[in-house]
């Protein structure tokens, strides 16, 4: 990725979101205040924005938000809320499950950002859904696992498609799974990210 590719994903991704801005605006009527639907999309366009700066700002400068370790019901929480927000967009919920995370702590906060873009790529092939996410602690690794048959955004695979169109968080989702060291896994019936974590802690989650 050059300066010229990122200007053109930055171009990209503003202009739609100037078009769901757009639809929000069409969908409502002028002389009378924003219905609590219209209202939540129009703070999820506009968290959408937000996010896509935070992405270009991180692509261009290099730079990652540090964090620490969390525990696992307050890394689900504010994910939770987020995909919810997400689901509501795209009219697909989101159901995260806790399918043995609970026993590790969890990355915070770039997994967190990781895991909402990440979705939001399949969500239109999920629709109408629900989306099932689960998340499992093993001793080796953590695991997230999105139950569809959705295929990996090409973004994402060993080799994208050179004439693949350009978009923020496809660099963006690319370049922080390289940075965490996350393993992407398809087959048939979900896609899997696994993120390797130490042997050693206090673990009591299955090995297999």
């Amino acid at each position: 990725m050059d300066s010229e590719d990122l200007w053109r994903a930055a171009l990209h991704d503003f202009n739609n979101l100037v078009t769901g801005l757009q639809g929000v605006a069409d969908l409502g009527d002028p002389s009378l205040p924003f219905d609590p639907q219209n209202h939540a999309r129009l703070q999820t366009i506009i968290e959408d924005g937000k996010t896509l700066i935070a992405m270009a700002r991180a692509l261009a400068l290099g730079r990652v938000s540090g964090g620490e370790p969390v525990p696992w019901a307050d890394w689900a929480a504010e994910v939770r809320e987020r995909l919810d927000d997400a689901g509501q967009l795209f009219r697909c919920p989101v159901e995260l499950v806790d399918a043995g995370a609970g026993t590790a702590t969890w990355p915070a906060p770039l997994l967190q950002d990781w895991t909402v873009a990440f979705t939001r790529q399949i969500l239109p092939w999920a629709a109408p859904g629900p989306l099932r996410l689960e998340a499992e602690a093993r001793s080796g690794a953590l695991l997230l696992r999105w139950i569809t048959d959705a295929p990996l955004p090409l973004a994402l695979e060993a080799e994208p498609p050179p004439d693949l169109p350009r978009s923020l968080a496809g660099f963006w989702l690319r370049a922080m799974a390289g940075h965490q060291g996350l393993v992407l896994e398809t087959s048939p019936g979900f896609l899997q990210a696994r993120l390797p974590r130490p042997q050693s802690g206090t673990i009591s989650a299955k090995d297999s």
